[in-house]
């Protein structure tokens, strides 16, 4: 299977990922058929599509043209059957339930042609589990987006122990074609790469906060406009490198040793979640949301997503 083999993709679960992402290959110029054996999650996923549309054409990222002619490229079933019927590549964006993705893995390759290439979105699951269903597991990977799938250009893809390099290469080439940053991940370890440096900084953020050292508010603007700020255009190494490695070395030598270990959720967590506060769910969590709608928080959210990637975009490309 070469990369332009690939003309007709089918995404399995029409949830935020999978409607994102839907929308990602569409405007890729794939032929996509989007499958959810819920139809009011298929309804969902079409709005969800055709609001993101709205954003990308207010921002001068799409015209409306464009934006159509990607809609038109979409279509939806309820049946996994005439889902797979004729596509080269299949993403499944399925709850994070092992045996449940075991299952429809083992249908889908039933299902599908002998060359066709089986992704999952999952976010921590292990790859190898879920291809050990599979005859041909060398042609199953990881390929994890981030949420908001549309906005966020990052994706991860996994080698499962039996994954070959011409499966990994491709997937890669791919997200390379739909704009996408990827990285890969060259063995297994449990939430991959991002989710594991995202958890490293809530588990501190948490500690911080419960041992009374600074408020919600402030810890993330600590983040946001301190360690975050510099994030998007420099990582953590380097950032080491342009700070000094003997810097940062000297730091970590006395700052290590002291930073949380903790390796279960903490009391002030747990409180928020058996008082019911959720997040943006529910109105209330570590902040109250009550004031604003859901659906106006997740459009600024969106808007500065979408701003802060065409400003990397740009400056890539100067």
């Amino acid at each position: 299977m070469r990369l332009e083999d690939i003309s007709r993709v089918a995404i399995v679960g029409a949830g935020t990922m999978g409607a994102g992402m839907g929308l990602c290959f569409a405007h890729a110029g794939y032929g996509v058929i989007l499958q959810d054996i819920f139809d009011d999650q298929i309804v969902k996923a079409l709005d969800r599509i055709e609001k993101s549309h709205k954003v990308f054409i207010e921002e001068n990222v799409f015209s409306e043209e464009s934006a159509k002619a990607a809609t038109e490229k979409i279509s939806v079933t309820g049946s996994l059957e005439r889902a797979l019927d004729g596509v080269q590549f299949v993403l499944e964006a399925i709850p994070e339930d092992l045996k449940l993705k075991q299952t429809l893995f083992g249908q889908m390759e039933a299902l599908c042609a002998p060359e066709t290439i089986l992704a999952t979105n999952t976010s921590g699951l292990s790859v190898a589990s879920i291809a050990s269903v599979c005859k041909r597991p060398e042609r199953v990977a990881g390929m994890h987006w981030v949420n908001p799938p549309e906005l966020v250009p990052l994706v991860e893809v996994i080698r499962g122990d039996k994954t070959s390099d011409e499966t990994v290469n491709l997937i890669f080439g791919i997200a390379e074609k739909l704009g996408k940053m990827p990285i890969i991940i060259q063995k297994e370890m449990p939430g991959f790469a991002m989710n594991r440096l995202q958890f490293a900084a809530l588990r501190e953020a948490l500690h911080l906060v419960e041992a009374g050292v600074v408020t919600p508010e402030d810890a993330d603007k600590a983040m946001s406009y301190g360690v975050g700020f510099r994030y998007p255009w420099l990582g953590p190494l380097k950032t080491a490198d342009l700070g000094g490695l003997d810097v940062f070395h000297s730091v970590a030598s006395y700052l290590f040793s002291d930073l949380n270990t903790m390796e279960s959720p903490p009391e002030s967590l747990n409180r928020l979640i058996e008082d019911g506060k959720l997040g943006i769910k529910t109105g209330k969590g570590f902040y109250d949301y009550e004031k604003e709608s859901s659906e106006e928080i997740l459009r600024k959210r969106d808007l500065y997503f979408l701003r802060q990637w065409k400003l990397i975009r740009d400056i890539q490309q100067s």
